[in-house]
C-alpha cells in the first residue's frame, strides 16, 4: 500500500491543497485556504485511486557498429590526405594503397596481420624498391589509422622492410642506350626521354612541365613544389636551346596544361613514364629505369669535369651531401682526373 500523509495540507505560496503520495507532493486542484471540507473530499478520491508511478525507461540499446575494413580505412585516409597532402602524393597513395585493398580490402581492419601485409607484398610483380616504397604509403596509412583511434596497432611496421637496390652505377643510362630508346620510342614518349637525357629531371618533375610552368624566354621551366621544397626554393629545370624549341612546339599545341602527353593526349605522370620506360627498355633490349636518365645525366657531368656543387643544383638538391653519398666514385675520380691532367698541362 502507497505510504501517504495524514491529509490534506495547504500550501500558501500556490493558495492549493496538497497532499503527499509516495513522498512527492500532488496537488489536489482545490484553491482557497477555506475549502478544507473540499480538499478533504479529493484527498480521499485521490487514496482511492492513487497515481501511479512513471515506469522507468530502459536503457536503449547501443546501435550496431559496424567494423572498419581495410578499404574503409583507407578511403578515410584518402579523404583527409585530400585535404592537407599534395595532389601527386595522394595520387602515389591512392595506387599504392589501391593494390593494397584489392586483396585485403574486405578483411576487418584490427584483424589484418603483419604475415598478411608480407604476402601481399612479396606477391606484388615489382622491383624490390616499388615494394620498398609501397610498403611506406601502407605504414602512412595505418599509422594515421592508429593516430585517429580507427586503428590499434600499425601492422605494416612488423614486415620486414625489402632492400631496395642502390640506383647509381647499375642504373645509368649511357649514351648507347638512350639511342637504342629513342629508335625504339613512340614519338610522344621520344620528347619525354630527351627532356629526362638533357635535364637530368625526375620523371616527376618531367610529368609537371606545363604551359604555365615553362619560361622559354630565360630558358627553364620553374616548379614552385617539388620533392626537396623544404627550402622553400622554386625547382629550377634547365633547358638545352634544342629542348625550348621542342617544347615550344608542345605550347602552341595543346595551348595550356601538361606539355608532354601520350599520343592519346594523356598529360603523363611519373608513374606512367616509369611504367612506359620498363616497357621501352624490355622492347629495346636496354637494361635500365627512368630514373637511370638521371644518373646518367650526372655520371657525364662529373665525368667531364663539372663542378660538384653545379651538377648539384641541376639535379635540384640544395648541397652535394646527396651527390656525394651515391656518386662518391665518380666525384672522387674526377677529382683525381683534373689534377692529372693540371700537371700533363703544366
Amino acid at each position: 500500500m502507497a505510504r501517504t500523509s495524514d491529509g490534506p495540507w495547504y500550501r500558501a505560496s500556490k493558495g492549493t491543497w496538497y497532499a503527499t503520495v509516495e513522498g512527492r507532493s500532488v496537488s489536489l486542484k482545490v484553491k482557497g485556504e477555506a475549502k478544507e471540507a473540499e480538499a478533504l473530499k479529493a484527498w480521499h478520491r485521490l487514496m482511492a485511486d492513487p497515481p501511479k508511478p512513471k515506469p522507468i525507461a530502459e536503457p536503449k540499446p547501443m546501435p550496431m557498429v559496424e567494423a572498419l575494413t581495410i578499404q574503409g580505412i583507407v578511403d578515410a585516409f584518402l579523404a583527409d590526405a585530400e585535404s592537407r597532402l599534395k595532389p601527386n602524393t595522394v595520387r602515389i597513395y591512392r595506387y599504392d594503397l589501391g593494390t593494397l585493398c584489392s586483396a585485403v580490402g574486405t578483411v576487418n581492419a584490427d584483424a589484418l596481420t603483419a604475415q598478411a601485409v608480407g604476402l601481399w607484398l612479396h606477391g606484388l610483380t615489382v622491383g624490390s624498391t616499388t615494394k620498398a616504397m609501397t610498403l611506406r604509403s601502407v605504414s602512412a596509412c595505418l599509422g594515421w589509422g592508429v593516430a585517429n583511434d580507427l586503428l590499434q596497432a600499425n601492422v605494416a611496421k612488423q614486415v620486414a622492410k625489402p632492400r631496395g637496390r642502390s640506383r647509381s652505377t647499375e642504373a645509368v643510362i649511357t649514351e648507347a642506350d638512350h639511342l637504342k630508346l629513342l629508335a625504339s620510342a613512340t614519338p610522344d614518349f621520344r620528347l619525354v626521354l630527351r627532356v629526362l637525357h638533357a635535364t637530368g629531371c625526375r620523371p616527376g618533375e618531367a610529368a609537371r612541365i606545363s604551359a604555365e610552368t615553362f619560361d622559354p624566354s630565360n630558358g627553364v621551366v620553374r616548379l614552385l613544389e617539388h620533392k626537396a621544397d623544404a627550402t622553400g626554393k622554386p625547382r629550377l629545370i634547365f633547358l638545352t636551346p634544342e629542348l625550348v624549341e621542342l617544347l615550344k612546339v608542345q605550347a602552341e599545341r595543346f595551348g595550356t596544361g601538361s606539355l608532354l602527353r601520350s599520343r592519346k593526349g594523356t598529360p603523363w605522370n611519373g608513374r606512367s613514364i616509369t611504367q612506359a620506360m620498363m616497357r621501352l627498355a624490355k622492347k629495346a633490349g636496354v637494361t635500365g629505369i627512368a630514373y637511370g636518365y638521371r644518373h646518367g645525366f650526372a655520371t657525364r657531368a662529373l665525368a667531364n669535369g663539372v663542378p660538384d656543387a653545379h651538377v648539384a643544383a641541376l639535379l635540384g638538391h640544395s648541397s652535394t651531401a646527396m651527390l656525394h653519398r651515391h656518386y662518391s666514385h665518380l666525384t672522387s675520380q674526377a677529382g683525381v682526373l683534373r689534377d692529372a691532367l693540371a700537371k700533363v698541362s703544366g
